[in-house]
């Protein structure tokens, strides 16, 4: 893995200093890829584009906002840069409160946002702790899932994996197996067989994969 420059961008609210890393090249070494289609790679990390000013709370996109300079690890100079926050990835909370802000535009920065909190949930069961806090937590993560599910495209073998686990990951296996068996994509039968085999021990929740194609959501629209 190769760091690239840190680009450092302004909160357009309270024009507070936030700065984002880059890499010049990375690898999928040690990595481990999930069955809702989430890739955890150490050589290969993910830098967030939604984000929100720490100062103010407030929430956008630093791909919409253009970066007022850069600077590389070790440098001497600059200092108000390199003390200035990190941008760092929403909360579950933000995310919703993304949604609820009227800034989301389109189905692809919908579907990305709720992708977010699915992975987000999921995440919980990747660090092996509990998934749902109350009653609410749950009511919030199925009908996140629910809209989710209607901006993917069910024509699309990728995006129709992942409504497959989705459905899994409410509960729902028998509409999880009815829909993998519908998938003809050789790239994709690995994963058929993982989640035929997690609907048949009634497993609801997101499982590690080993040496096979996750499926993949690009957000267009």
């Amino acid at each position: 893995m190769i760091p690239g420059p840190t680009y450092v961008f302004q909160c357009p609210q309270c024009h507070n200093l936030l700065t984002r890393e880059s890499l010049v090249s990375g690898n999928t070494f040690h990595s481990t890829g999930y069955s809702d289609g989430k890739l955890i790679a150490p050589m290969l990390p993910d830098f967030p584009n939604l984000t929100k000013c720490k100062k103010c709370n407030h929430l956008f996109w630093l791909s919409k906002l253009e970066e007022i300079g850069t600077f590389n690890y070790g440098e001497k100079d600059k200092l108000e840069w390199q003390n200035a926050d990190e941008a760092e990835f929403l909360s579950i909370d933000d995310y919703f409160r993304a949604l609820d802000s009227g800034f989301i535009i389109g189905k692809g920065e919908e579907g990305f946002v709720r992708q977010q909190i699915w992975w987000a949930f999921n995440d919980r069961t990747r660090a092996e702790g509990i998934i749902f806090t109350d009653n609410n937590d749950e009511s919030l993560y199925i009908h996140n899932c629910l809209d989710f599910i209607e901006l993917l495209d069910p024509e699309n073998e990728n995006e129709k994996m992942l409504i497959a686990e989705v459905y899994r990951n409410m509960g729902n296996f028998g509409r999880c197996l009815e829909l993998i068996e519908d998938i003809r994509d050789d790239e994709l039968s690995g994963i058929v067989v993982n989640l035929r085999s997690e609907c048949g021990k009634k497993n609801r929740w997101v499982i590690p994969l080993e040496k096979v194609v996750q499926p993949t959501y690009d957000g267009d629209d």
